[in-house]
């Protein structure tokens, strides 16, 4: 995995990154429902992650836009959890940067028939995001940490 990626993912206590995105709505109104930034091109990013033990506490903040998850690991998956809603992710690494699959989502214990693929492709000092929530919407941008 590129150095950038495995040192933010690796260390434990509190991280920050920042950078824009450019966020595309498929479905306005289930991206609305869903609590998916707003479209637009160039929208500031800001990503604070608390990195306990046993868990990650992710605050993106899409200019005004907060959208806060905990993620843990559940089995062999990563669990993601926004409020009652479950995305279990099947994670990938290579040389090159990491790939999220939801192999299934679920609000309360309500399965949903969404798909939810993500991915992360480093360099020597930043990375560029690409996440897809299908019939929803997407973003993708440059993710730089801050020191």
């Amino acid at each position: 995995m590129p150095r950038v990626l495995r040192e933010f993912h690796s260390s434990l206590g509190e991280r920050r990154a920042h950078g824009t995105v450019t966020v595309r709505h498929e479905n306005r109104w289930l991206a609305r429902m869903s609590g998916f930034p707003p479209s637009g091109t160039n929208i500031r990013l800001q990503l604070d992650v608390t990195a306990g033990d046993n868990e990650e506490i992710w605050i993106r903040h899409f200019g005004a836009s907060v959208l806060q998850t905990v993620q843990r690991r559940h089995g062999d998956l990563l669990l993601e959890a926004a409020g009652r809603v479950w995305v279990f992710f099947r994670v990938s690494a290579d040389c090159f940067g990491m790939r999220f699959e939801s192999e299934r989502v679920r609000f309360w214990k309500i399965p949903l028939p969404v798909r939810i693929r993500a991915e992360a492709r480093g360099n020597q000092s930043s990375w560029e995001i690409e996440v897809t929530v299908k019939g929803v919407g997407s973003y993708c941008g440059v993710v730089v940490p801050t020191t």
